[in-house]
């Protein structure tokens, strides 16, 4: 007979992220309750049971994707891997009708590449199944129903089942993606790291497609960044409980509140794209879009929280030194009492701002390293 296990009190997962944006993870995972935390790079690690894995996908803003670590794992070469994976009561987590993919990361002085790491683990879950039920999952790369990650460490191996599948970044509200989109999930983070939380007016100063805003609306409304999203891959387990989940889903939704302030997003461009999906992230009324260049703008209160994610990179043909000239120059004629952030994409665009950042936070967009600056906008600035 099989037994289905189940995440117990105490059980260790991993919440993945991107590169700059393992504080906020952590101070967001501390505000819905997570114990024992632990920042990694690129991740925190932390503790609970199996609502709180459900939880943590459907509340968490700034994560990628989260892990249940089910087994640790010491392998001198790649046929030991296979067998103490095959070790593993895989027909405990899912049923073998159930599509697998495996994905690996790290090194292993005895494995040449993750791709092979990869399929020793795809090979000892099939031995698995073939032992105990004569049969085996079949693998899909593109969809699968279970998603498994082997992390490497030299000799030290990690095996997880992937709650999420695909990446949390994938809200599903995004229906007009626009010139080079800013992850939903930098964005989240880079909102979180101005303090904004619904008390300030918040400005888009070149909202492209809205991801910033849209972010930003959701953050103040407390609404949960997962519910949108219409699979996990949790749903496929063995130990999948519904109505716990359901119970989850509704308590988070409890907690929404739509009393925050003012919310400005504006773009010389066409703002159909934004528009359209801050109409699927259900807070296109919350949201004033104003069809002009920022350079045009002024301030819509006397104080405020102001971000700006100019165009920049290979992909956009810009003058990046006299963009950044004429952002500094409208922010200090025109923006007196705020605060902005300002994604700054090189040491020239810092330098031809202008003025000195207050505080500055190092992050990547896409393969580009990015500072995320802060200046306090005031006379004489």
């Amino acid at each position: 007979m099989i037994q289905i296990t189940h995440p117990q009190e105490d059980e260790v997962f991993i919440a993945k992220t991107l590169m700059g944006m393992e504080d906020v993870l952590r101070d967001e995972l501390l505000k819905i309750g997570a114990r024992d935390i632990h920042v990694m790079r690129r991740a925190v690690q932390f503790k609970g049971d199996l609502g709180f894995l459900y939880k943590a996908n459907l509340c968490l803003g700034s994560a990628l994707r989260i892990l249940w670590s089910i087994a640790h794992l010491s392998a001198e070469n790649g046929d030991e891997l296979r067998d103490k994976v095959r070790e593993i009561p895989w027909e405990n987590y899912f049923d073998v009708d159930k599509t697998i993919a495996v994905y690996a990361v790290g090194s292993h002085p005895g494995i040449n590449h993750t791709g092979m790491a990869a399929l020793l683990v795809k090979d000892g879950i099939a031995d698995r199944f073939r032992d105990v039920m004569d049969k085996r999952p079949n693998v899909d790369r593109e969809n699968p129903d279970v998603r498994i990650e082997l992390f490497l460490n030299r000799r030290q191996c990690i095996v997880s089942l992937d709650a999420s599948g695909e990446s949390l970044h994938r809200r599903g509200y995004r229906q007009d993606m626009g010139p080079a989109p800013m992850s939903e999930v930098l964005a989240n983070g880079l909102v979180r790291l101005t303090g904004y939380r619904g008390d300030y007016t918040f400005m888009d100063g070149m909202t492209g497609s809205g991801t910033l805003a849209i972010e930003a609306a959701i953050i103040a409304d407390q609404l949960p960044p997962g519910i949108y999203r219409k699979r996990f891959a949790f749903t496929q387990w063995s130990c999948y409980d519904k109505a716990l989940h359901a119970a989850i889903e509704a308590s988070s939704l409890k907690r929404i509140s739509e009393r925050s302030l003012k919310i400005v997003a504006c773009d010389l461009g066409d703002l159909s794209a934004a528009k359209t999906n801050a109409t699927a992230a259900l807070v296109d009324e919350r949201i004033e879009w104003q069809s002009m260049d920022f350079f045009d703008t002024k301030p819509p209160t006397e104080r405020g929280i102001l971000v700006l994610n100019p165009p920049y990179g290979h992909k956009m043909e810009v003058d990046v030194d006299d963009m950044y000239a004429s952002i500094g120059a409208h922010l200090k004629k025109a923006y007196k009492g705020w605060t902005a952030w300002v994604v700054i994409p090189s040491e020239t665009a810092d330098r031809a701002i202008g003025m000195r950042a207050s505080l500055r936070y190092q992050f990547m967009n896409g393969d580009i390293d990015c500072d995320w600056a802060q200046y306090e906008i005031f006379e004489g600035s």
